[in-house]
């Protein structure tokens, strides 16, 4: 049983062997496998290995197999075995160490634990530091980017005057020292926006700095600024763009503005008033224009020239500033308004007083009030033209006040002296009351000045911007004109009424020609169109005044009893138409026209003559309708008059 088993144990084997496919790759490496051990064993010899497979070299190789595989299996063990008792003695040694490592890691792991128990308190106290040093680090990275963004570099500290090297004394003005002082304003700022925020100490201590920074910076400014003007052509200077965009810069800090304003005025005060000096003794260049002064003899050119200079310097230093400050925003505006405008007045300041010198000198000389008037109107133009870009506090404005209220005090004072001459001859007044000589010279005067005044309104005080032409005629002078003719009519009134001499009517007379004279000197000028309605008004209130007068006077010189005519007897009648008809026969008495020939407007006259007659006309026509009822009429009638007849005697 067992041979079957084994047979067929073979069987399947020697099948299976013969079923593999001899070029399988299996089989192949068995093979070669096989074949490289055996070439190692050595078993058969070299002259055998070349008869091939199919000689005795094959069937030795074949036959032997198994015994050399075994020996090779067994010398392979055998030098395992070797190679395990020299491992194993390394093990051995390594074990020994690792024993030893093992002794010495329990001494230092005893140790260790000792120094954790000794450092415990080091160890947290370095992780505080650890965390600290993290935060510091943090903090320190954002400190440099807060620098790197608010603080100055050292090339703009340099060119701001403020670093460790720099010198604010020798900055330059340039590109360079504008950008950065740009970013130092735009730096504080924003400091000044940080300052909401809860911590602020560095912000404080930055805005401290940079405060610092910035006033070295200015100063320096300044002090390049101030010696920019000085170096600057007095009589044609030429202002630098970088001269410009400094001032510019300086305007944010008020006082500095203000002492480079002071020190340009001082330079350009010093220059006007030595070339208005030259130009009122020296002239201009090669004697083109002559020298002012030669005019002296002529006060009005005299004055007008000087006038005239001063005003061209205005318009020039007025110009300069312009251009000196044609950098500005439209936030700076107001206040470069009010720079220039003080600027200019501080500019004009040294021509004050040589200008007062002589105009007051001409003033005094004058005699004639329409030479004086003027001199008036001159200057208060140009005050007025001053005053548009001069500050009214300036001491040139000041003294181009006081120039016109000296002129005009002067002028005043003359007219008063010839209104009080005039006055005193209204004391005596002509049998023909006329007005006197002395009034009408003074009218005549304030005739001229008016018609100066309009005729200057009328070429140089054109209406702009809204103005009306009224508001521009009512001028100062106007005022004491109006006064003036006031003061006239309540003189003549008064001379009249005291006046012992004069009849009643006579005085109303005499004030009607005073007055129709006053009206005639003033009906052509617009400017006292109020004073005209007056005088008309006045004389129509005159008129009525004296036609009540003359009707008295002939109703007195008629001798009628009008009040008691239906009463009246017989003899006192009679008597009274005797009387009467008396009068009309010797025409002096009863004549209107005589009574008001002195009046000096005849049409007036002849109005006046022509009503009271045709009053007394009414009244006499009233007294005949009432006397024609008396009984004792009867033995009078040839006495008694019609009114028709009455009407054509007078």
């Amino acid at each position: 049983m067992n041979t079957a088993r084994a047979a067929g144990s073979l069987g399947r084997r020697v099948h299976q062997i013969v079923g593999t496919p001899l070029d399988s790759s299996e089989v192949r490496s068995a093979l070669e496998s096989l074949a490289s051990c055996y070439q190692q064993t050595g078993s058969v010899s070299s002259n055998m290995e070349s008869t091939g497979p199919h000689g005795l070299g094959g069937l030795a190789r074949h036959r032997d197999l198994r015994t050399d595989m075994q020996e090779q299996v067994s010398q392979l063990d055998s030098d395992f075995i070797a190679s395990l008792r020299a491992v194993d003695a390394v093990f051995s040694e390594l074990e020994k160490s690792v024993l030893d490592i093992d002794q010495q890691c329990s001494e230092l792991r005893g140790q260790v634990n000792l120094a954790l128990r000794c450092t415990a308190g080091a160890a947290e106290q370095a992780s505080l530091l650890v965390d600290e040093r993290k935060d510091l680090r943090t903090r320190l990275t954002l400190a440099s980017e807060f620098v790197a963004r608010f603080a100055l570099t050292a090339d703009e500290a340099q060119a701001l005057g403020c670093g460790a090297t720099g010198d604010s004394r020798t900055i330059v003005a340039d590109d360079r020292y504008f950008a950065a002082l740009d970013k130092l304003a735009n730096t504080r700022l924003e400091c000044q926006k940080l300052m909401a925020v809860k911590s602020q100490t560095a912000v404080e201590d930055l805005t401290r700095e940079l405060a610092r920074q910035e006033e070295v910076a200015y100063q320096g400014l300044l002090r390049w600024v101030l010696g920019e003007v000085r170096e600057l052509n007095r009589d044609s200077p030429e202002f630098s763009s970088r001269l410009k965009q400094a001032l510019q810069k300086l305007q944010s800090h008020q006082t500095l503005f203000d002492v480079a304003l002071k020190e340009i005025a001082k330079i350009r005060c010093e220059s006007l008033a030595k070339s208005f000096i030259t130009a009122l003794v020296r002239g201009g260049p090669n004697g083109t224009p002559r020298p002012i002064e030669v005019h002296a003899a002529d006060p009005q050119r005299y004055v007008g020239d000087m006038l005239a200079w001063v005003h061209q310097a205005y318009a020039s230093e007025n110009e300069l500033l312009d251009t000196l400050f044609s950098l500005t925003d439209a936030a700076q505006r107001e206040q470069v308004r009010e720079s220039k405008s003080k600027l200019l007045g501080m500019s004009l300041e040294n021509l004050a007083r040589p200008l007062e010198i002589r105009i007051e000198q001409t003033v005094s000389e004058i005699r004639s009030p329409t030479f004086l008037y003027r001199i008036d109107s001159l200057l208060s133009f140009y005050a007025e033209m001053f005053a548009m870009a001069c500050p009214a506090d300036s001491a040139f404005m000041a003294t181009m006040y006081s120039l016109c209220n000296t002129t005009r005090g002067r002028l005043l004072d003359i007219l008063n002296a010839l209104a009080d001459t005039a006055f005193a001859d209204l004391d005596n007044v002509p049998t023909t009351l006329d007005v006197p000589a002395s009034l009408s010279s003074l009218l005549g005067v304030l005739g001229e000045i008016m018609y100066l005044h309009e005729d200057s309104i009328s070429h140089m005080l054109q209406p702009a911007q809204g103005e009306s032409t009224n508001e521009l005629l009512v001028k100062p002078i106007l005022g004491d004109i109006s006064k003036m003719l006031e003061r006239i009519a309540d003189e003549a009134h008064e001379s009249a009424s005291q006046n012992a001499q004069l009849k009643p009517y006579e005085q109303t007379i005499f004030e009607c020609n005073l007055l129709l004279v006053t009206q005639e000197a003033t009906s052509q000028f617009i400017s006292l169109q109020a004073w005209q309605a007056h005088c008309t008004d006045a004389e129509a209130r005159l008129g009525e005044v004296l036609s009540a007068q003359l009707l008295d006077i002939l109703t007195e010189k008629s001798q009628l009893p009008f009040e008691s005519a239906e009463s009246v007897d017989g003899t006192d009648l009679e008597r009274s138409l005797e009387g009467f008809n008396a009068s009309l026969r010797t025409g002096t008495e009863m004549d209107v026209a005589r009574l008001v020939s002195r009046l000096s407007n005849q049409a007036a006259a002849r109005s006046i003559a022509q009503g009271v007659s045709q009053s007394f006309i009414d009244k006499y026509r009233e007294f005949y309708t009432a006397i024609s009822q008396n009984p004792c009429l009867d033995n009078m009638a040839a006495l008694l008059h019609t009114p028709e007849t009455l009407s054509t005697l007078l």
